[in-house]
């Protein structure tokens, strides 16, 4: 039986005397967790606003008028609370629905920061498209990174758990500090941890640990990680520690909006340690240039 379904239909009127009654008894199979994943009130009645005197009277006034009278000593004092705050979240469902979901895209070269409604604050790097509502409401604060990189710093509410989704990862948290890459051109996906603890795809990983997703074979690699280096993009750094080029390259393109070609492929192999602050592109491949000790390899178009 669809709950809900019937619930829209109870609360429309189109349920018969047979289908109330069944209804009734499917509400009262249900354990207690089921009833809170079904209908998670509480966040709604503290987290978002109180539930309006006339859709309670009116909900009160459907029960009274459709609970077959030979089971109202037994059902109606148990579940009219139940049914009540039911037909208040469908309406709640409904307004919640006028909420506008908004999408910011920052092109490569660029930075941004925003407030969530919640307080969450989130800095985005170049490359990347984040979705997010205009007010949060319901069981969890989600969030959408379509694409690229982003560090989060979520506000607490262990009643309403933060969730990073993207094409690749689902982040649940409550309350951390932590980046996650994911750009669609990318081999690998990453999420580093700077402070709590978080729970991704099952697994949990607290701070100065992070996880890598291998795209192709869908496995992930626990690592442990240098927190200063995973948020030095922030900052306006680069922090590279035996890093291929092509991944020195990888982050370099979202910072400067500048087309890198490498004449030799192989090179692309090869490995840097380095660290670059307040740099112009033109000095980065310069020190690139010196420290691969093959002139001309790297050129700017």
């Amino acid at each position: 039986m669809d709950i809900r379904k019937q619930l829209d239909d109870f609360a429309a009127g189109k349920l018969t005397d047979a289908e109330k009654t069944a209804l009734q008894q499917a509400l009262a199979a249900l354990t207690e967790q089921e009833r809170m994943e079904l209908f998670p009130i509480d966040n709604y009645i503290h987290e978002t606003f109180q539930f309006p005197e006339e859709e309670i009277a009116s909900a009160l006034a459907k029960i009274k008028n459709n609970t077959p009278k030979r089971r109202i000593l037994f059902t109606v004092w148990k579940y009219a609370a139940i049914f009540v705050l039911i037909l208040g979240s469908a309406f709640l469902l409904r307004k919640n629905t006028t909420y506008k979901k908004r999408s910011l895209h920052v092109p490569d070269g660029n930075h941004a920061s925003l407030v969530l409604s919640d307080g969450t604050r989130i800095t985005i790097n170049g490359g990347s498209e984040l979705e997010f509502p205009e007010k949060f409401a319901g069981a969890e604060r989600v969030v959408y990174l379509k694409e690229g990189e982003a560090y989060f710093e979520i506000a607490k509410n262990p009643r309403q758990p933060f969730i990073v989704k993207t094409s690749q990862l689902n982040i649940k948290v409550l309350g951390t500090s932590f980046s996650v890459r994911d750009y669609n051109n990318e081999n690998h996906a990453s999420v580093s941890v700077n402070s709590g603890k978080i729970e991704l795809e099952g697994r949990q990983l607290t701070a100065g640990s992070g996880s890598i997703l291998d795209k192709h074979t869908r496995t992930f690699t626990r690592q442990d990680i240098d927190t200063t280096a995973t948020t030095a993009w922030i900052r306006g750094e680069f922090i590279f520690q035996d890093a291929t080029l092509q991944q020195v390259l990888q982050v370099l393109q979202h910072r400067y909006p500048a087309h890198i070609v490498v004449k030799d492929p192989q090179l692309l192999q090869h490995r840097f340690t380095a660290t670059f602050r307040n740099n112009n592109i033109q000095s980065i491949i310069e020190q690139l240039n010196l420290m691969s000790n093959k002139d001309n390899q790297i050129i700017i178009q």
